[in-house]
């Protein structure tokens, strides 16, 4: 009956409620984007990315020398 799709969609929801309400929404919208540039979260995605870019690509490799 609550699958993985009902979950997504009451986290969803929630968050919309959470952010967009129009009593407080505005301050907690600028609270994560304060958090967002203070611990520099999209530098540190962008660097996991990379890596794990890396360690597929080396994957690869090693599959395609083992089935050579």
């Amino acid at each position: 009956m609550f699958g993985p799709r009902m979950l997504m969609g009451a986290v969803i929801g929630g968050a919309l409620v959470y952010f967009l309400d129009p009593e407080n929404g505005s301050r907690r919208r600028q609270q994560v984007r304060d958090w967002w540039e203070q611990n520099d979260i999209g530098e540190r995605v962008n660097e996991a990315s990379e890596r794990v870019n890396e360690k597929v690509t080396e994957l690869q490799s090693k599959v395609r020398d083992a089935t050579g």
